[in-house]
């Protein structure tokens, strides 16, 4: 744990110590960086390159090496197949797999000796089984080969050779019908043989040879290790002992070579219809390969792409640092807090269209700092006029006037109830300084302030409310639903002498969220709703500073709409994007 903190810690002290060089000095250091991993990768690729045409042609090679050994192998198999027939052709070995139990020993003594004379001629041979159908069997053998008959037994061992109608089968120990004393392997041969007159099965020949034979298709050919291996990636024969060789695994692909340790390769072909998969083992000596004449080559190659690398940091140096220095310090100015254009002789290019980039941001910047301060000015200035329109003593004085009236009625709860909605209207009304409040604060406030007036008027409109629940914690701009409400109340409910409606809606369409202030007062012509947007009507409550306020609250200019048909209804809309919500 220890450690690691300290390697930590001087990994942190050497990235500091480069993010403090000036940008001549990381140039050099880069450059530096770059010559040694280019000369490393291009000595890698060399030497991969080297391999991989090697590989090439070790695989060609080798490829025509093992087709000419498989052909050994299967003339010599041919050879064996010849003398299966001779055998099973014989009619002494027809005469016992057909004989009586009466007649069996003398058929049988007659087949053993055809058999041991056939054999005789042949190399290789360890031993050669007749089995008839009842699994009896007779033997020429060296007396080292071990039947299992239990393995006769199982269908799916005797259906390939079946299915083969008198054609050969190459097994390892037979596919398990044979063991040797000393453990060592032996090539099975297997067929069946058929009556001449009715062709039907009426025994098995099996032919056991020594993996000596395998040794004997290869040794005309030098230079290379040739192995042989089963389909299960057993070694069956190998003219030296090479550690190596003992636990390779091969894919399923008939032809292909693979790495064996750092410098040694394993080229391997799976014979067909057989068993055997032969392998060549050879070593590679990259050092062959690189000559006199391509060192040379290597050495200007690599002095050519140093003397490049170091022209190259030299004229970046020239023509990219010093001016990029030149312009950094002249960009310190900046610091002092004063933005000022630069008039700095640059080269026309993309330095020089950095240099008039940054003169052109600092105009932008300038320019944005003024909106920022006018848009901030006319935000104040309209919350300043909300709260001075709600501070006015007529409003205080009218609630207080309306307590006071209870107060003689004495209805108690009635002016403890207007009391405590008073105090709930200032106190989130004023909401400690915040420029946002939540929807559901917003429309409690409109809620106590239609309730304050409800004991002034009676009973002169209904207020409904139509929220989405999921919208009432969307932040928005304080109090712009009040004056809202508050122009319905005095310009259109109160004016048309019968009960009215205030209907308050926020909901979400698409990517924005829209509040609705809709009453069925006496409405407006558009001549004064034209005066009342631009606020030439001053007996409207603050709807153009509450427009102003959210245009640039938002920055965008279709946040407000206001319709109304004359002795019917008014109804404003406020158009608010939701992510800014959010």
């Amino acid at each position: 744990m220890r450690k690691n903190i300290r390697m930590i810690k001087k990994h942190s002290k050497w990235k500091q110590w480069f993010l403090e060089l000036k940008l001549k000095q990381k140039v050099r250091y880069l450059f530096l960086l770059i010559i040694s991993i280019y000369l490393i990768v291009f000595f890698i690729l060399y030497s991969v390159i080297i391999k991989k045409n090697m590989l090439n042609y070790t695989l060609e090679n080798n490829w025509n090496t093992m087709i000419s050994i498989s052909n050994n192998l299967n003339a010599e198999l041919n050879t064996i197949s010849h003398m299966s027939q001779l055998i099973m052709n014989n009619k002494d070995v027809i005469s016992y797999l057909k004989n009586t139990e009466k007649q069996e020993l003398r058929y049988a003594h007659n087949a053993v000796s055809v058999i041991h004379d056939i054999t005789n001629v042949f190399n290789n041979i360890s031993s050669v089984f007749i089995f008839k159908n009842d699994k009896t069997y007779i033997n020429v053998s060296n007396g080292i080969t071990k039947v299992n008959e239990d393995i006769m037994l199982q269908s799916g061992w005797y259906k390939e050779i079946k299915d083969r109608s008198g054609g050969y089968v190459i097994r390892i120990n037979g596919g398990g019908l044979f063991t040797t004393l000393q453990g060592k392997p032996v090539i099975t041969l297997l067929r069946v043989i058929n009556d001449l007159e009715t062709q039907k099965p009426i025994g098995m020949i099996a032919i056991n040879v020594s993996t000596y034979m395998l040794e004997q298709t290869y040794k005309d050919v030098n230079n290379k290790y040739f192995c042989y291996y089963d389909n299960k990636s057993n070694l069956l024969s190998s003219k030296v002992a090479i550690e190596e060789l003992q636990n390779v695994q091969f894919g399923k692909e008939q032809f292909n070579q693979k790495t064996i340790g750092n410098n040694a390769i394993l080229s391997y072909y799976r014979i067909p219809n057989t068993p055997f998969i032969i392998t060549a083992y050879e070593k590679l000596s990259f050092g062959k390969v690189m000559s006199e004449e391509t060192g040379k080559i290597l050495f200007i190659v690599t002095f050519i792409t140093i003397l490049s690398l170091i022209f190259i940091s030299l004229f970046i140096s020239r023509y990219i640092t010093t001016p990029i220095e030149r312009l950094v310090q002249s960009m310190d100015s900046v610091k002092t807090g004063w933005l000022r254009r630069l008039s700095l002789s640059l080269p026309n290019d993309e330095i020089g269209d950095l240099k008039d980039s940054y003169n052109e941001m600092l105009v932008e910047i300038n320019s944005l700092i003024n909106k920022l301060l006018e848009k901030e000015k006319v935000i104040q200035k309209a919350e300043l006029e909300v709260l001075q329109e709600q501070m006015k003593p007529h409003f205080l004085y009218n609630t207080l006037e309306t307590i006071e009236y209870l107060a003689l009625t004495g209805s108690k709860e009635s002016v403890y109830d207007a009391l405590h909605t008073l105090g709930n209207f200032y106190r989130k009304f004023l909401s400690k300084g915040s420029k946002e409040i939540s929807i559901a604060t917003e429309i409690s406030i409109v809620k106590d302030y239609l309730k304050l007036q409800k004991l002034r008027y009676g009973d002169i409109f209904e207020d409904i409310y139509e929220v989405e629940k999921e919208l009432l914690e969307i932040y928005i701009p304080k109090l712009i639903l009040q004056p809202l409400v508050e122009n319905s109340l005095y310009h259109g409910i109160r004016l048309k002498g019968e009960k009215g409606i205030i209907k308050i809606s926020v909901y979400s369409k698409e990517d924005y969220i829209y509040i609705e202030v809709y009453d069925n007062g006496i409405g407006m012509s558009e001549e004064k709703l034209e005066k009342i947007i631009h606020e030439e009507d001053h007996k409207s409550f603050g709807i153009k500073g509450t427009m102003e306020r959210i245009k640039y609250y938002y920055n965008q200019e279709d946040v407000f709409k206001i319709s109304s048909k004359e002795g019917e209804y008014t109804k404003i809309y406020i158009k608010i994007p939701w992510n800014r919500g959010i």
